[in-house]
């Protein structure tokens, strides 16, 4: 593999390249550094609405050419929105590059037709229908708000009903005007193509890039309240129970000691494994690290029966109190060790190493290859998960439970 290339384009759009001559596909995507966490609370939805219209057809290409030359790559083509990033990303065969980019790139260039997002509201309700039928969706949504309140990051990524029907093709407009500019998009590509090649495309198609806007404040984050909210659901047999406490930001030097303690109280084979599943109190339990600009979370939760439910939670609680007896030296290693290997896993196809470069570029500027994303996990020790713990109190719980159980708890 040879090394990552990062070209600064003329318009303000960033390129990296990573060429592999021993890939047997190429993978490309374009992130934009944009997500819900900067809309505002009327205007919920709109980064995921943008998203499904992307999909709809530029000026030049109608939605059903777009999507048949996206299929006839015959590789992965989709795309995402979370809080802080919208992604398309497609794979094909090296020979296909040169289509591959010239797709992705008519993809980033939507008409926004009126008619379009009269139809894709009706299938973007469909969608929040169908999650607030599943217990996890919802407790996720009910989660972030409670431990956000009203900070932007408190919003659903999809909306709600009132928001998304509320977006007018002029809105979104202005969104896609503002946030997609060239100092916000990065182009990434990786697996096996000519790098000369590219940038010479590049250099020429992607030059004139609307500017757009800079970047968003980062508001001040709220504190986050130490309560348990219950809420009643006769309709559900079992219950669910999910919680959140602080964590540490997408740039913090420890972000990866933080995932290693996650992983010692809730991975696979983690404490509350032990201490919920195998005991037979719960039939799932659970703790990971989330992280984004200026603030992060520690979330998690259970499944179990309703007569159970106060004994699994007090457990759950005194596994979090007590994390400090799990950092051991032997604990750390083999928790830094699986996520070095599974950082290795997803670097081995072009697609999951796109992912990987183009999400740590977009997070936090910096350009890193396999070997250093790994040895980042590799080199964290017992005091820094130490430090961890002790900067993030995993004793101060936002709880939200889900269920046929009664309205205190």
């Amino acid at each position: 593999m040879s090394e990552t290339q990062r070209h600064n384009l003329p318009g303000g759009l960033t390129l990296l390249l990573e060429p592999d001559p021993e890939a047997q596909t190429v993978a490309a995507g374009y992130f934009v550094r944009t997500g819900s966490r900067e809309e505002e609370a009327a205007e919920q939805g709109a980064s995921h609405f943008l998203e499904h219209l992307m999909f709809k057809g530029s000026e030049a290409v109608g939605a059903a050419e777009l999507n048949e030359r996206l299929d006839e790559l015959g590789g992965h083509a989709n795309a995402f929105t979370s809080e802080e990033a919208t992604v398309y990303h497609a794979a094909t065969l090296p020979e296909q590059v040169g289509e591959l980019l010239a797709i992705l790139t008519e993809l980033m260039r939507p008409a926004l037709r009126p008619a379009d997002v009269d139809t894709e509201r009706g299938v973007i309700l469909e969608e929040i229908a169908m999650y607030a039928d599943q217990p996890a969706a919802r407790l996720a949504d009910e989660l972030r708000a409670d431990y956000w309140g009203a900070h932007p990051l408190g919003g659903s990524i999809l909306g709600t009903p009132e928001t998304v029907g509320a977006l007018t093709p002029a809105v979104l407009t202005r969104h896609h005007r503002e946030r997609y500019g060239a100092g916000r998009v990065t182009l990434a590509v990786t697996g096996q193509f000519d790098a000369a090649a590219v940038l010479a495309w590049a250099q020429g198609a992607l030059a004139a890039w609307p500017a757009g806007q800079p970047d968003a404040t980062v508001l001040p984050l709220p504190a986050w309240p130490e309560h348990t909210r219950v809420l009643h659901d006769p309709d559900l047999a079992r219950v669910h129970v999910v919680a959140a406490c602080p964590g540490l930001a997408t740039t913090h030097p420890l972000r990866e000691a933080a995932q290693v303690l996650a992983d010692l109280i809730g991975g696979e084979n983690g404490a509350l494994y032990w201490a919920l599943v195998d005991t037979g109190l719960c039939d799932s339990a659970d703790l990971g690290h989330l992280d984004y600009q200026g603030a992060g979370t520690f979330e998690g939760g259970l499944t179990c029966d309703p007569e159970r439910l106060d004994g699994a939670l007090a457990t759950f609680r005194d596994v979090l109190q007590n994390a400090g007896t799990l950092i051991t030296p032997q604990a750390v290693q083999r928790a830094a060790r699986k996520l070095a290997v599974g950082t290795l896993l997803r670097a081995e196809t072009p697609q999951g190493r796109l992912f990987a470069l183009g999400m740590e570029y977009l997070a936090t500027e910096r350009v890193l290859d396999t070997a250093e994303l790994v040895g980042r996990y590799e080199r964290v020790t017992v005091p820094d998960v130490q430090e961890v713990l002790r900067l993030c109190p995993l004793d101060r719980l936002t709880v939200v439970v889900l269920g046929p159980v009664g309205e205190e708890k």
